[in-house]
């Protein structure tokens, strides 16, 4: 979290949410991009990546089945780093991978 809040706070603009994208390639498969979101500047920064081998050693994840999915990680970093930068977060699909989801709109 501690560097996530780094990441965040040397964004040009103020930060004004938190967002979760998915995104795929043929090496990795299918992974989520965490993004600030900014405004004055208007822009977007990631943050963080989380493929499947992150999400397996993501801190305190429960060996049940599917909660090792990069979702899951994404959802709960993103959740806790937007609770406290005070933001909205925002993940149009995280129960299933799609790069075309819809986007937070300002």
């Amino acid at each position: 979290m501690e560097s996530l809040a780094a990441r965040a706070a040397g964004c040009p603009g103020r930060v004004v949410a938190i967002e979760a994208l998915w995104d795929g390639d043929t090496v990795h498969d299918w992974f989520v991009q965490l993004m600030a979101i900014t405004d004055d500047p208007v822009g977007e920064r990631s943050l963080a990546t989380i493929y499947w081998g992150t999400a397996v050693r993501y801190p305190g994840e429960e060996r049940a089945p599917g909660s090792l999915h990069p979702a899951a990680a994404a959802d709960r970093s993103g959740r806790a780093l937007a609770a406290r930068l005070s933001v909205p977060f925002h993940f149009a699909s995280p129960e299933t991978p799609d790069d075309e989801a819809s986007r937070r709109r300002p």
